[in-house]
């Protein structure tokens, strides 16, 4: 009769461990690193006071199904948020009268910034601080033509009616023919 030898309890420890290593994800790694982040909001043109009028911004913070909405006082005080990851979105809702110029953020080796329409997409890549301010213009809601437009617009009209001339001229010369 053959016998199997039996393992020992340890072994079958060492091999759970060596096994458990493998499979489960370390909590050092940097999937789970948090980085904190300072939202700004600036608008050059607004002194401060303003002018009588209240300039609030309304931003969202988006993160795989997590959303959170908040506002920001133009030249005022910043948001504050700590996130892990990747993909923060965090985008500025337009606001009538003023256009998104630019977003910059302060540079970090270990968060990775990606521009979106009207904001910005963090990859949190290590703990570390971060800085973004979104500046504001005055612009316009509807588009003004340009000199070039109404020149464009002119050159049109002028072809349309040379194309009518020679229309015209050609269905005489064939009458009278």
């Amino acid at each position: 009769m053959n016998t199997v030898p039996r393992m020992g309890l340890p072994v079958y420890v060492c091999i759970l461990l060596i096994a458990g290593s493998l499979l489960i994800p370390s909590f050092s790694d940097s999937a789970h690193a948090q980085c904190a982040l300072s939202i700004c909001k600036s608008a050059p043109e607004i002194v401060v006071p303003f002018d009588d009028e209240d300039l609030v911004f309304n931003f969202s913070s988006t993160q795989g199904d997590f959303s959170t909405l908040f506002d920001l006082t133009a030249n005022s005080e910043c948001f504050f948020e700590a996130f892990s990851g990747s993909d923060l979105e965090i985008v500025e809702e337009p606001k009538p009268g003023w256009i998104l110029d630019d977003v910059v953020c302060s540079d970090s080796a270990l968060v990775s910034v990606t521009p979106i329409e009207n904001g910005v997409s963090l990859d949190c890549l290590g703990g570390t601080e971060i800085s973004c301010s979104f500046i504001n213009v005055r612009g316009s809601e509807t588009n003004i033509p340009t000199l070039s437009e109404w020149g464009m617009i002119a050159v049109a009209g002028g072809l349309g009616l040379v194309g009518v001339f020679f229309a015209m001229r050609r269905k005489r010369m064939i009458q009278d023919a």
